[in-house]
This record gives C-alpha cells, sequence and structure tokens, in this order.
C-alpha cells in the first residue's frame, strides 16, 4: 500500500463491483443497481487521503420502468456532491444541505434524461409523475482526514469496520416500512427520508478503517443480521492479509454465487480499506 502524507487521518484504497441477478438474467431484466467513487487525486493503484462512494439500486417493477438509469443518475450526482466535499479545504458542514444537493442534482438530472429520451403519454404529468419511473435508492459516504459524512434513502446496507475488529451501522434503520417497501428518491419528502451522520475527527476517537456498502441483495442472501456481519469482517480481514487487488479479482464471482444461492436480485458491493497516514 503506497504511502500518502497527511497530518492525520487514513490513507484508503477502495474498490467494488456490481452483478446482475440470477432472478433478473432469467427474466431479461439488467442490472438495476449502481456504483461509483471518487477521490480528490487520480488513484491508480495507490492509496489516497480522501474519498467518496456511492451505490443505488433502482426499484424496478411497472411503475419504475427507467430506474437502471434513475440508479446511475445517483450514483453521479453523489459523486458530484461529495467530491466538492473532499476536496475543498472547509467543506460545509451542514449535512442537510448537501442532501438537499443531492435531490435537486437528481431531479435535474432526471428531467434532462427525459427531454433526451421522452416518454410518449396522453395526459400531462406533474414534475413528481415524471421521477417515478426512475424511482431508486442511494447510500453514499466521504471521508476526510478530518471529518466524515454518510447519508442514505431506502434499503441497502452500510457497514464500518473499527480497529478492534467491531463492525457497526452508522445510521439507524427506516421506521414505518413493511416487508419489501423502501423509500425514494422520486419521493415528495425524500429530504425527511434521508438518514444521515457526519462527524469531524477529533483526537483519540476511534475512526472506521473499513468501509463496506452494500445493496440490499447481499444482506437478504443472509440468514441474519451477525452472519451479515461476519462477512463484513472476513473482508476487512482478507483485504488485510491478502490486498485489495486480490480480493477485487474474486468480487465478481462471490457476488455471482451470493445472487445465485441467495436472493436473486442485484448484487452490488463497495468496499474501503484504510491504514493510518504516514505524517510528513
Amino acid at each position: 500500500m503506497a504511502d500518502i502524507m497527511t497530518a492525520n487521518g487514513m490513507a484508503w484504497l477502495l474498490g467494488g463491483a456490481s452483478v446482475r441477478g440470477a432472478a433478473h438474467v432469467r427474466r431479461g431484466v439488467p442490472n438495476q443497481d449502481a456504483i461509483g467513487w471518487v477521490t480528490p487525486v487520480a488513484p491508480g493503484e495507490a492509496a489516497v487521503p480522501a474519498f467518496a462512494a456511492a451505490i443505488a439500486d433502482g426499484h424496478g417493477g411497472a411503475a419504475y420502468y427507467r430506474s437502471e438509469a434513475g440508479a446511475r443518475l445517483a450514483v453521479d450526482v453523489a459523486k458530484a456532491v461529495l467530491g466538492r466535499f473532499i476536496e475543498v479545504p472547509e467543506p460545509q458542514d451542514d449535512a442537510h444541505a448537501i442532501v438537499e444537493a443531492v435531490i435537486s442534482g437528481w431531479r435535474q438530472a432526471v428531467i434532462q434524461d427525459l427531454a433526451a429520451n421522452p416518454v410518449e403519454s396522453d395526459w400531462v404529468e406533474s414534475e413528481q409523475e415524471r421521477l417515478v419511473p426512475y424511482g431508486t435508492t442511494l447510500a453514499a459516504v466521504a471521508f476526510r482526514p478530518d471529518r466524515m459524512l454518510t447519508l442514505q434513502i431506502g434499503d441497502g446496507d452500510v457497514l464500518f469496520g473499527y480497529p478492534d475488529g467491531n463492525v457497526e451501522r452508522p445510521l439507524p434503520s427506516d421506521q414505518g416500512l413493511f416487508g419489501e417497501q423502501t423509500y425514494s428518491l422520486c419521493l415528495d419528502d425524500a429530504a425527511r427520508r434521508f438518514r444521515v451522520y457526519a462527524c469531524r475527527r477529533e483526537d483519540g476517537q476511534a475512526w472506521p478503517d473499513f468501509v463496506m456498502l452494500s445493496t440490499d441483495g447481499v444482506s437478504k442472501s443472509f440468514a441474519d443480521e451477525n452472519t451479515f456481519r461476519s462477512i463484513a469482517r472476513d473482508y476487512r480481514n482478507s483485504i488485510r492479509k491478502m490486498g485489495l487487488p486480490s480480493v477485487l479479482d474474486q468480487l465478481e464471482k462471490w457476488l455471482n454465487d451470493v445472487s445465485h444461492r441467495g436472493s436473486g436480485d442485484d448484487v452490488t458491493l463497495c468496499l474501503a480499506v484504510g491504514a493510518p497516514a504516514q505524517v510528513a
């Protein structure tokens, strides 16, 4: 792992993969997940001092016939908004303003996509109704040496791992949902449905050295929460033992196995691992 000279914080390596679900393959449905990340410098094979990453899961179903595009646009917008957060010397601390920027950016991107790819309709739809076909979840993180930010709407999983081996969820669970229901970026009250965690780093504070983002097709493939968290610990340990490139080489195969043996859904996983950065 290459050294990155910073005053404090982590030097990060990250990567991930997204695989079309077994059930989607059988039905001829495309992969409706999306994944992406951004760093303040070109990472190559070297570690970076900061990063932002996002995953999204388009809802599928008849009403959400452009959710594949909705998920891709959500990841692109999150990368742009959180990319500014990790790059500027003094980023905006108002997490809710960042959420509003993500929602606004996604809605604008959807309207632009509709203009380029119009839908024939016999009635005039409201702007809100035009968003529905693009419905998607979104989960994203941004890490700088001095602070971190996590935001999520809808299902999917964000896990943080710590040097003591503990794995935690930084965000509370959604409330008021039943069965397979989930909240969405296409809702008119999307801002209220976001869960957000923001933190400034202080001396002596426990700080994650591992981050795992995954769409719900992954967690649904395991028996329970403890088993799912153990998978995150296994990935953290495997990366530290074998290196991230070796793990990424096997990731698509593992995700295919997870989908075939488990949920059958699209499965997407983003991994980031850090080590204390060297002081110049």
